[in-house]
């Protein structure tokens, strides 16, 4: 008996490994028949036990002669990010697949190929498995493909249109204000080194698309009540929490609920919920209480805004939870729900309703924020693109106070010159996520695509990876230039006989008879970037339009981002607020003292402030991450904001 037992468990594992071969052989034959180079993997970088194991193998791994092997590079999760255009270097190609028993991955920095995909929406549709984990609370917008997906962008799109851009700017406006203010508390000149700045953008963006979009006003400690920026009001309403409050019966505040589940949501990939509840293990646990936390939040916003519905109350606003609720048919009759509306097309249940909103909030404030905080830092290392910043908003603004800021009149202004070429240029270089995914569905037909005027057929189950990190440094989509410094590159393998590694947001400004930093026309300006559906462009017309398929922030073709404008509007608005009167500085105090940098020469500040750069370079490198989007994760950034004219490094690089 106690053989047999011995034998079955024995027989698992080697079933399990001989129908991987099986597999591997099987995916390896329909990799060689696409005609096109592959690398093969002993397993997926998205297999379970892989990802749990991974962080107490690799620094053994990393002693053996494997870890410079193409292969194993690609084992990791994030090799897009940690290998940047490298990959396509070394195979000298800018599409090859990856194999593993599990499927084929088509890796593509090709911007000829991702138009061909991104115009063949049927063909090439989003894999809607990879997007079960944002279906914690419901089917949304991002997670569903075909008939479903075109119901709920047309229930979801209306409320993203110039009039709610516009209140997204002077809410922006107004929370910047609140976030500045903290930061430089009592001091008049500069604040202290600041190590929250990437928790702070995210608190601004989420306050910002909480009121903005959901009624919900939160303000900054010792913010109170104030006006938006222009004399608008906010859009509060009496049920409202505030941003630390717990009530009623929860145990989480709805901003720590939520911020809660993102930090922790990586276990409710790989563990089912009902298990969860159960498993004794804090990390687990944590990621649970929140999901149920910000379940209720969400139910309570619903549950608010049908009694609002109901009752014939309007909000001012986005009112992106009235527009979900009125997509299922709610009204104000005691019923309410329109039963001619119910009857004529699909209506979203509930469950849809709070996993739309779930979205809304989760991508449109951690995207915002990203890009706020990456610019902010990219900024910080380079003081001579702040400096001309700076620049550009004092002609932009004059001494116009930040309540006189139009969104009609500043705006496209601001997307038009130099402030629309930093965000560019930083969506370049860390994009919202590394790459966007696509397929060729396992039931559906080969789908054929012309690379270097040659046609490759890729096979059904076949997993698409639009490698925007990629993309964005290819040099045959960008122009470029030496590197500025060819003895420390950027990045140690990738493009280091050129400048697309580097942040130069110089790169997207055209010449233009107002110089440099103004917009090539007036129509560039302030109609060019104004398009009916107010869902923009991925960058503005004034500035350097790369080839389609070259620049991919937003993604591209039907399934571009909804919010895009929305995010634009929010961090163009707080850049503003932030640089206008403000210049960021890296902290230096592991390498001097205050003191120590007051008695500091030109020379000394400049080599001091390089390895304070140099040291931000590797750790960017070394310590960026992906959940839902790039972030910096487990260490922290110090910054410190300093008034215009008092900066302790800006002779340096003058």
């Amino acid at each position: 008996m106690v053989s047999l037992v011995l034998w079955a468990l024995l027989a698992l594992p080697l079933s399990y490994f001989l129908n991987s071969l099986w597999c591997l052989r099987r995916n390896v034959l329909a990799a060689k028949a696409t005609g096109l180079p592959y690398v093969v993997l002993p397993w997926s970088n998205l297999n379970i036990p892989w990802l749990i194991l991974r962080p107490i193998l690799l620094p053994y791994l990393n002693k053996l002669p494997i870890r410079d092997a193409l292969w194993f590079r690609l084992l990791s999760v994030d090799w897009s990010w940690h290998q940047q255009y490298a990959v396509f270097q070394q195979l000298r190609c800018d599409n090859f697949l990856y194999v593993s028993p599990s499927y084929n991955y088509f890796n593509t920095a090709d911007a000829a190929v991702i138009d061909q995909i991104t115009k063949r929406r049927h063909d090439f549709p989003k894999p809607t498995e990879v997007y079960r984990s944002l279906d914690i609370y419901g089917q949304n917008v991002v997670s569903t493909e075909g008939n479903l997906w075109k119901h709920h962008r047309k229930t979801v799109s209306p409320p993203f249109n110039e009039k709610n851009n516009r209140m997204v700017w002077y809410e922006s406006l107004r929370q910047a204000q609140s976030m500045v203010n903290g930061w430089m508390s009592d001091q008049t000149e500069s604040s202290a080194t600041i190590y929250t700045v990437a928790d702070d953008c995210m608190k601004l963006s989420l306050y910002v698309i909480s009121c903005a979009g959901f009624g919900v006003n939160l303000d900054w400690p010792g913010q109170g009540e104030q006006p938006l920026a222009n004399g608008h009001a906010s859009s509060s309403t009496e049920k409202t929490p505030k941003a630390s409050e717990v009530s009623g019966d929860h145990t989480l505040s709805y901003v720590d609920a939520l911020q809660s589940l993102l930090h922790n949501m990586l276990w409710m990939f790989i563990f089912p919920l009902f298990l969860m509840k159960w498993l004794p293990f804090s990390g687990i646990k944590r990621s649970y209480t929140s999901y149920i936390e910000w379940g209720k939040h969400l139910r309570e916003l619903f549950d608010n805004k049908k009694d609002d519905i109901a009752a014939g109350k309007a909000q001012e606003g986005m009112d992106l939870m009235g527009f979900l609720c009125k997509g299922a048919g709610m009204t104000s009759d005691p019923t309410r729900v329109d039963s001619e509306k119910s009857r004529a097309k699909p209506v979203l249940s509930d469950t849809e309703i709070m996993g739309n909103a779930f979205v809304f909030l989760l991508a449109g404030h951690e995207t915002a924020a990203n890009s706020i905080h990456f610019s902010c830092l990219y900024l910080a290392m380079h003081p001579s693109s702040q400096r001309r910043l700076q620049k550009s908003l004092d002609r932009i603004f004059a001494s116009r106070p930040i309540s006189e800021w139009e969104y009609e009149r500043d705006f496209n202004a601001l997307f038009s010159t130099m402030a629309g070429a930093v965000l560019a240029e930083e969506l370049r270089l860390i994009p919202p996520v590394p790459a966007i995914p696509k397929c060729v569905p396992r039931n559906a037909s080969p789908q054929t695509l012309v690379i270097d005027n040659q046609k490759h057929t890729l096979p059904p189950a076949t997993y698409i990876n639009l490698v925007s990190l990629a993309a964005h440094r290819n040099p045959k989509s960008w122009p470029a230039g030496p590197p500025s410094d060819p003895k420390n590159p950027v990045h140690p393998i990738s493009n280091t006989d050129n400048d697309l590694e580097e942040f130069k947001p110089e790169r997207w400004l055209r010449e233009s008879p107002h110089g440099p930093d103004a917009p090539s026309s007036e129509k560039d300006m302030y109609t060019e970037d104004a398009p009916n559906t107010a869902t923009g462009t991925n960058s503005s017309h004034a500035l350097h339009r790369p080839p389609r398929g070259a620049y991919i922030p937003f993604s591209e073709g039907y399934r571009a981002c909804l919010g895009r404008r929305f995010a634009q509007v929010e961090v163009l608005a707080s850049l503003a607020v932030i640089f206008k009167d403000y210049s960021i500085e890296l902290g230096v105090e592991k390498y001097a003292s205050d003191e120590e940098v007051e008695k500091m020469g030109r020379e000394e500040r400049r080599e001091i402030y390089g390895m304070a750069v140099r040291d931000m370079r590797v750790l960017m490198r070394e310590k960026m991450g992906m959940l839902f989007t790039m972030q910096i994760r487990g260490a922290n950034v110090g910054f410190r904001v300093v008034k215009r004219g008092k900066e302790r490094f800006a002779e340096a690089y003058l």
